[in-house]
This record gives structure tokens, sequence and C-alpha cells, in this order.
């Protein structure tokens, strides 16, 4: 079979995809819920909100490195399962929070479940995909992040409005189970070239750059998901569900039919497209607080995220042999929780400093910064990557 007619929707990378889907949308039942929970179930102010929210980030950063070659010498589907129960766990553990610091601890547990899982089902995603598809298939598998995180707020919302906000940490739990069984199924187990031992390195350093790139870019989207909620209430919507829904719905729409982009116009062009897309969502959300400036401002966001992660990943991918696929995407994923992380926090304490609007207004600053690396400090070897 040729490269070019090498299948990529296969039904075990349609499993995979489906467990992503339980496994986001439980992860997206959350966002609406817990800040109003931790601002008004547990008496939290706009820090205490931000490190609820982005907190699981922080020690998926911390034990990223540790998932990753985890990833490669016990197998993908390994580190899938174990993703699957720890989010579970984390978002269950929710029932029995009565302080903000239980809270924070339950979303430190779900940020473990994150680092597992994310890197052993990206890396199979890659596994499953063709030399010449990877873009394209890292675009439909994130396709299942933006599915979660469209259903899953809407559930979430309804859940928490119509039953009772346990009833959201219940159904997460449900539906991590869920996740656990598809992800087993999927997956094969250990490769016969995996690597024994611990790396010399658990940090794979040549996937620190495109790291950097992601990190700038989501940092202000990491605010905008902490912070919408508290948004859109404070101009008098309290939707916020049909909001992360917009959101999500352009970025599947998009990363459908333009599945290819990523591949045909290399990374530097389409994260370039994407910054920009992304600074002027933020900062259009900073200046217009109103219903319409909201939803234009989402769409403007929506579509700077849309290849962001995409077009970055596969330049992480390609800096690896197949045997350490999983430490690569360890190292450039720890770009992603740092940003969600500390996107929260550092936005949160801007909420606290001046207001929601700056704090979207300097958002969009920072992929303002991270555009300028991207076309300055740090560019792509020749041949390497485009």
């Amino acid at each position: 079979m040729t490269t070019d007619s090498q299948p990529l929707l296969t039904a075990r990378f349609v499993a995979l995809c489906l467990c992503g889907v339980f496994y986001f949308v439980a992860l997206g039942l959350v966002y609406p819920v817990l800040p109003g929970f931790v601002e008004n179930d547990l008496g939290g102010g706009p820090v205490a909100v931000g490190l609820a929210v982005g907190g699981f980030g922080l020690s998926a950063a911390i034990s990223r490195p540790i998932f990753g070659p985890l990833g490669d010498s016990k197998g993908r589907r390994y580190v899938v399962v174990l993703g699957c129960v720890l989010v579970g766990l984390g978002i269950l553990g929710n029932l029995w929070a009565t302080s903000v610091a239980v809270a924070v601890l339950f979303r430190l547990l779900t940020g473990l479940g994150e680092a597992a899982f994310f890197v052993g089902i990206a890396a199979a995603a890659q596994d499953m995909a063709p030399e010449h598809r990877r873009g394209e298939a890292i675009s439909y598998f994130s396709v299942t992040i933006y599915t979660g995180l469209a259903g899953g707020p809407l559930i979430g919302e309804q859940l928490a409005e119509s039953v009772s906000t346990d009833a959201v940490w219940v159904t997460g739990g449900a539906l991590s189970a869920i996740a656990t069984v598809l992800g087993a199924a999927s997956i094969h187990g250990r490769p016969d070239d995996a690597p024994t031992g611990w790396p010399t390195s658990f940090i794979h350093w040549p996937a620190t750059r495109p790291a950097l790139l992601l990190g700038f870019g989501l940092m202000g989207y990491s605010g905008f998901l902490a912070f919408i909620e508290l948004h859109v209430v404070d101009i008098g919507f309290d939707r916020s569900g049909v909001v992360f829904a917009t959101f999500a719905v352009i970025i599947i729409s998009m990363r459908i039919l333009l599945a290819r982009l990523p591949d045909r116009l290399g990374p530097q062009r389409t994260s370039t497209m994407s910054y920009l897309c992304s600074i002027s969502g933020l900062w259009i959300l900073a200046i217009w607080p109103q219903v319409p400036g909201v939803f234009i401002g989402t769409v403007f966001l929506a579509m700077g995220q849309t290849f962001l992660f995409p077009a970055l990943f596969v330049m992480a991918v390609q800096t690896a042999p197949a045997n350490k696929r999983s430490q690569a995407i360890g190292t450039f994923t720890i770009a992603f929780d740092l940003a969600m992380g500390l996107g929260g926090l550092v936005m949160g304490a801007v909420v606290g400093l001046a207001s929601l609007s700056w704090a979207f207004f300097f958002g969009g600053s920072l992929s303002l910064v991270g555009l300028v690396v991207s076309r300055t400090l740090v560019r792509p070897q020749p041949g390497a990557f485009v």
C-alpha cells in the first residue's frame, strides 16, 4: 500500500476519537459550573477561581515529563487508561469539596490524569496516522476536544440548573469511565520496540521551541475559559454555555473542513494567522463589553485557536522517532499545561487589580508577544519543519 492510499479514518482511529469525545465532555462539564461553585458555594475570590479552574494545568505540567517516557515504555494504552481513572476521581472529588483548598486539590488530581491521558492519546493518534497526514490526524483528533467544549458546558450548565452541581460531578465520573473502556479497546498495548528503563533526560529539548510558541498563544485562551462565564453575567447575558458552544462549533467546523491546512501551509504561516486572530478576539472582548462584542470576540478567538495547536504539534512530533514520540509530546504539552494553569491565575490577578476587560486585553497582548517571538527569535530550521 502506498503512502497516498493509506487510510486514516480506520475503525480504531474512530474509536480513539470517541474516547476523546467522552473524556473531553467530562472535562467540559466543569467549566461553566466550577467558577460559580468556588465563588458562591466555597467563598473564593477571583484568584481562587483562576487557580481552581486552571490549577489542573500546574500539576499536569509537573507530571507530564514523567508520563511522556511512561507512554513510550509502558505503551499508550497504559497512560490513557490511567489518565481516565484519575480524571474521573478528580471530578467526583468535588462531591466532598467543602473549601477552596479541597477543590483545588481535586483539580490538581484532575491535572495528573490530564497529563497521562493526553500524552497517550495524542501519541496513539499519531501512531495511527500516515506520515504525510499527521497534521490532518491531529486536526480530526482535536475536534474531540472542542466537541467536549461544545457539549460539555451546555450539559453541565443544564444539570447544575435543573438538578444540582453534584449531578455534574457524578456525570463527569461516569463519562470518564466510558472513555476508559474505549481507550482500552482502541489502543494497542506495549510495542515491541518500546524503550526500557528511564531516559537520560525527561525533557525532549528539540520540542521546547514549538512549546514556547504554544504557551504564548494559549494563555489568553486560558483566561477566556476561566472568566467568560463571569464576564457574560456582568453584562447581563447569563448564558455562558452558548458562548462556549459558539467557540467550539467554529473550531470543529474549521478543523473538519480545513483539516489539511496545517500540512499545506506549514507551522510558521499557520501560527501567524492564529496569533493575529487570537489578538483580535481578546481585544474585542476587552473593548466591547456587550453581547455582540462577546460573540464577535469569541468568533475571532476561535479562529485563532483553530490551527495553532495542530501546526505546532506536528512541528514537535517531527523532532522525535516513534519510540520517543510520547516523550516529545509530553515536553511539548507542558506548555499547554503551564499556559492553561498560569493563564487563569495571572488573568485572575489582573481581574483583582483592575477588571475583566483589562484581563482580556492582557491575554491578547500575550498572543502579540508570541507573534513577535515566532517571527524573530524562534524560526524553524530551513527544511526541518515546513
